[in-house]
């Protein structure tokens, strides 16, 4: 008992010296386009359309719908988890009674300290898995979505942030090629 006891108290201690020191617990990663055609094209960024209302996101799209070109965006091996259960759709649908709140079909890689990436609105998924920039599915328009693209975010306990993608440059119109970086979210 006194050895538990005396094993969490250590470990409290630790957890309170790291808090107090400021040091970060999230791990940055770096982020390429998720279509492998020259074509696609950053369209919505801390604004939808680029003017619009808030977003905090990148929308990317390169014309195309349902084409097997919705790739995962973070460079090295990280587990997507998938969130699925929503037709395919080249379509359109506003608010949130869309499927899965709004997300539709969508990808999310956890990080510590309540960080996650998360890629929306493909078709066909090909479910969880832990790869270097594979494949997740097609390209769509599934939840709250105007058409076909992808849409990223980087979130901290649920709020998007915009410095991943600000801090590398990318604005709207920017490539988003495959090859090309568009971020660096926080994990």
């Amino acid at each position: 008992m006194r050895s538990s006891f005396l094993t969490g108290t250590l470990g409290l201690a630790a957890l309170c010296a790291t808090l107090l020191s400021g040091a970060s617990t999230g791990l940055a990663a770096t982020a390429n386009g998720p279509i492998c055609d020259p074509n696609a094209k950053v369209n919505s960024t801390t604004y939808y359309g680029c003017g619009g209302s808030s977003h905090t996101a990148l929308d990317i799209a390169n014309g195309t719908c349902s084409v097997w070109n919705y790739r995962a965006m973070l460079v090295g091996s990280f587990r997507y988890t998938q969130y699925a259960g929503c037709g395919d759709s080249c379509g359109s649908c506003s608010g949130s009674s869309c499927c899965n709140g709004g997300a539709g079909n969508y990808f999310v890689v956890s990080g510590g300290s309540g960080w996650d990436f998360r890629q929306l609105h493909s078709n066909a998924p090909k479910g969880t898995q832990t790869c270097d920039r594979c494949a997740l599915g097609l390209i769509g328009s599934t939840g709250n979505s105007t058409g076909a693209h992808s849409h990223s975010d980087n979130r901290q306990y649920g709020t998007r942030k915009s410095a991943w993608y600000t801090a590398a440059g990318t604005t709207c119109g920017s490539s988003g090629n495959c090859s090309n970086r568009v971020g660096v979210p926080t994990l």
